[in-house]
C-alpha cells in the first residue's frame, strides 16, 4: 500500500527539519538521538516521498532541543 504523499506544508517543515539539521552539522542519526527517536523515524519525516510528517509535539520537541521558536517551522504565509 502506498503512503499519501505529503503537502505543501509538510513539506515546507521537513524542508526547515532538514535546514536547522545541516547548521548544526548532524547526520540523521545524531539528529534523531539528540530528540529521542530512531534515525527511521527521523528519516522517514524529513524524506519528501514518504506520506510520514512531524508533527506539532515533535516540533516543540526539537525547537526545546535546539532552543529556537517553533515558528523556525512556520512560513509567514499559508502555503
Amino acid at each position: 500500500m502506498r503512503q499519501k504523499e505529503k503537502s505543501k506544508i509538510q513539506l515546507f517543515v521537513s524542508q526547515k527539519v532538514r535546514e536547522l539539521r545541516d547548521e548544526q552539522k548532524l547526520t540523521q542519526e545524531q539528529f534523531a538521538e539528540r530528540i529521542n527517536r530512531s534515525r527511521a523515524f527521523f528519516a522517514n519525516r524529513e524524506n519528501p516521498n514518504c506520506g510520514m510528517a512531524f508533527n506539532l509535539d515533535m516540533i516543540n520537541t526539537i525547537a526545546k532541543e535546539f532552543k529556537i521558536s517553533p515558528k523556525f517551522f512556520i512560513p509567514d504565509e499559508g502555503l
